[in-house]
């Protein structure tokens, strides 16, 4: 699948089959990919009485609501950062941060997310999740981890990741198969129990404890 050119994605953004923005600076295009700026949210990954991910906890028909929502905001720290504040990341950590950038992406189109190399020779790395589906709208998330030894600060729009856009061969979007993340406005932890593709047939049940009334 090759990759846009500067030229063909100014030409889609320029007719609208492509959105990114906001662009602050026509310098975030570059030769084959554009500059993703880090937002204002992030969601750190804490373990604070989690011993393990289990899968069974995402099944929300094993127990009640409230406690597979309790599971993961347990598991996700989430604070608001303002411009000039700094989002420390420590080595090892996993840190969710949105993209300042909104995304639109046609259905002729998938998106690549990587770490801008200035900052992956500092030991960040975008750990998962770097496919941006056809027809996928919303924000990006960036699962920044460092693979350093030392702690690393980003501060809130500044340019630590770029996205490549992909044409794809036999396109066949579907709204049925869009993604779980889609019309995103902040980060969000992922249910990896997945129905739609039968994953919960391989999970044991989780057995029910009746309350005493």
């Amino acid at each position: 699948m090759p990759a846009l050119s500067r030229k063909a994605i100014l030409k889609r953004l320029d007719d609208k089959s492509l959105y990114v923005g906001p662009l602050l600076t026509s310098k975030q295009i570059g030769d084959a990919s554009i500059d993703l700026r880090v937002g204002n949210i992030a969601l750190i990954a804490r373990a604070r009485g989690i011993s393990h991910v289990d899968p069974r906890a995402y099944l929300e028909d094993q127990g009640p609501v409230h406690a597979y929502e309790r599971i993961r905001r347990q598991k996700l720290e989430r604070h608001d950062v303002p411009f000039g504040e700094p989002i420390l990341i420590h080595p090892g950590q996993l840190t969710l941060v949105p993209t300042l950038e909104w995304v639109e992406m046609p259905d002729k189109l998938m998106g690549q997310v990587t770490a801008r190399s200035s900052w992956a020779r500092e030991g960040l790395n975008i750990a998962t999740a770097t496919l941006i589906n056809p027809g996928y709208r919303g924000i990006i998330t960036l699962e920044l981890s460092n693979l350093g030894q030392i702690p690393i600060q980003v501060y809130p729009g500044m340019c630590v990741a770029q996205i490549s856009f992909h044409t794809v061969e036999y396109p066949g979007f579907s709204r049925e198969q869009a993604s779980q993340f889609q019309l995103s406005f902040e980060p969000q932890p992922g249910n990896i129990a997945d129905k739609k593709k039968r994953d919960d047939a391989f999970i044991p049940q989780v057995k029910r404890v009746k309350s005493r009334r």
